[in-house]
Parts: C-alpha cells; sequence; structure tokens
C-alpha cells in the first residue's frame, strides 16, 4: 500500500467514524419541532421564516466567531458566508430591516482550532441537507433562489465540490494534529447547541 493510499484510508476512516459519532445528537436535530415543520406539505411562510430565522442566529456567529480562527486551514471561506443569503430571503418574505437586526445571534465556546472545525463541519455540512428543503420549499411555497430561496440554494452547482474541499482540509488537520476525538466531541455538541437554540424559537416568523 503506498503512502498516499494509507493516507486515504486514515481520512476515510476517520470521517466514517465522524458521521457515526454524530448520528444520534445529528437526527435529534432533524427531529426538532421546527426541522420537521419545514418538511411538512402544509409548511408557510411563518413556518419558513422561523427556520431562517433560528438559523441566522447560529450561521452569523459561526461567520462572525469561527471562521477568523480558522482561516488558516479553511482557505476558501470568502466563498463559504451564508447569513447573507439568509437576510435576503427574509426580506424577499416579508421581513424588514429592522426585525432581522433585532434577531438574536448565538455565542459560540471554543478553545482549539479543532473544536471550532467542530462546529464548522456541522454548519458546513447543512448545506447538503439544503438541496433538500430547496426543492420542498420551491414546490410548496413557490419561492426561487433569486426570490426567498437563495440559502437553501446555497453553493448551487459548486456544493459538493466545496463541501469535499471541506473535508478535505478537516480531514488532513486531524491527520497532522491527532486531533479527531476533539473534533467528533465538538461535532455533537453543536448539534445539541442548534437543535437547542431551534428549540427555542417561536412557531412564527415573528417570536
Amino acid at each position: 500500500m503506498s503512502e498516499a493510499t494509507a493516507f486515504n484510508t486514515e481520512q476515510d476512516l476517520f470521517f466514517k467514524r465522524l458521521r457515526q459519532e454524530t448520528a444520534e445528537s445529528h437526527q435529534n436535530l432533524e427531529n426538532n419541532r421546527l426541522s420537521k415543520a419545514i418538511l411538512t406539505p402544509s409548511v408557510s411562510i411563518a413556518d419558513y421564516q422561523a427556520y431562517l430565522a433560528a438559523l441566522f442566529g447560529v450561521t452569523v456567529a459561526c461567520e462572525d466567531q469561527i471562521f477568523p480562527s480558522i482561516s488558516h486551514i479553511i482557505t476558501d471561506l470568502r466563498d463559504r458566508y451564508k447569513s447573507r443569503l439568509i437576510i435576503d430571503d427574509l426580506l424577499a418574505t416579508g421581513f424588514s430591516e429592522a426585525e432581522i437586526d433585532a434577531l438574536p445571534v448565538y455565542r459560540f465556546e471554543f478553545s482549539s482550532v479543532a473544536e471550532a472545525l467542530g462546529i464548522m463541519y456541522v454548519l458546513e455540512g447543512s448545506t447538503l441537507g439544503g438541496k433538500i428543503l430547496y426543492r420542498h420549499i420551491h414546490e410548496v411555497l413557490g419561492l426561487t433562489p433569486e426570490n426567498g430561496a437563495s440559502y437553501f440554494w446555497g453553493y448551487g452547482a459548486q456544493t459538493g465540490n466545496l463541501w469535499k474541499s471541506f473535508i478535505s482540509s478537516l480531514t488532513q488537520f486531524v491527520d497532522e494534529h491527532d486531533e479527531r476525538d476533539a473534533v467528533i466531541a465538538s461535532a455533537k455538541k453543536t448539534f445539541t447547541i442548534i437543535d437547542n437554540w431551534l428549540g427555542q424559537s417561536g412557531p412564527a416568523g415573528r417570536n
């Protein structure tokens, strides 16, 4: 086995372990009231706004608090800012600038690059599920990437490539620094944090 093959195998094993050990907390988040409401056949604009408004608080927190500490690891962060998309979607569906300015923002607590990467893993992974959510929102509410559904559209055609790039940088980091446990623990904690954060949001876009 070549060194490159062995390295890739180590990366694959870590990513598999990361997914397995976060599966339960990930499922709990998907079972959250707001998460489930967004996928119902009767999803309303109010449901949609409530979900986006809650996601804004953790998305902008990741960009403001996490991005600066991992910019030397994830070098294409300039392509990964998505809070502006949430703002655009809320404005397009009836929110005012004042209502958006009043939305609460979460404050992440972390003490290492590994923990920051675990947080980023959860936020970045949401772009993959966004494709499914976009199709549903488009079919039921008629929203498009240009009018109200830009956040779930995410990176568009680049979603797959940007995800692979992120995972490659993440797994290279843990191989070099032996920080697997810290990344996994942080990712599990982050799924729970977002689940609790969404749980504190009201049933409608204006809490």
